[in-house]
């Protein structure tokens, strides 16, 4: 029987040092590289999972402030708005100044050469239409 055959048959006892060194060596290297590609995995799981995180937080974070963008555009056109009105009020009040100031100019000057002065209801009330103004009716444009 030759060598190879009996130590191939053998119960595994028989097996020489130094080849016996090298796969134990080899299985510890096989062993160390599964639990580090383990780790590693598990890492790369760790952060895809803190991204997903993230990228939630950050979304809910920009729909947030997208409605507060809506809100205070709302808001900004509502004073553009309302500026208008005052300006255009403004305006008027400005003119009305103008006109009360006159009719006081005028006063002073009728009075100082003048005793008695009547200003005409027009200045005075210049909110109230004067005149001939005719009553309208609804004789006929509405019918219940």
């Amino acid at each position: 029987m030759p060598a190879s055959i009996a130590k191939a048959g053998s119960s595994g006892s028989e097996i020489d040092p130094p080849n016996a060194m090298v796969d134990e060596k080899r299985r510890k290297r096989m062993i160390s590289n599964r639990e580090s590609a383990r780790r590693s995995r598990m890492k790369r799981q760790k952060h895809m999972e803190d991204l997903v995180t993230e990228k939630s937080i950050l979304e809910r974070k920009i729909y947030e402030d997208n409605k507060k963008h809506v809100a205070l555009w709302q808001r900004h056109l509502a004073l553009e708005s309302e500026n208008k009105v005052l300006t255009d009020e403004k305006l008027k009040l400005a003119e009305y100044l103008k006109n009360l100031q006159q009719i006081l100019a005028s006063y002073n000057a009728i009075e100082s050469d003048q005793d008695h002065l009547e200003v005409s209801d027009r200045f005075l009330n210049p909110w109230q239409v004067h005149g001939s103004v005719k009553s309208i009716t609804a004789s006929g444009m509405f019918k219940v």
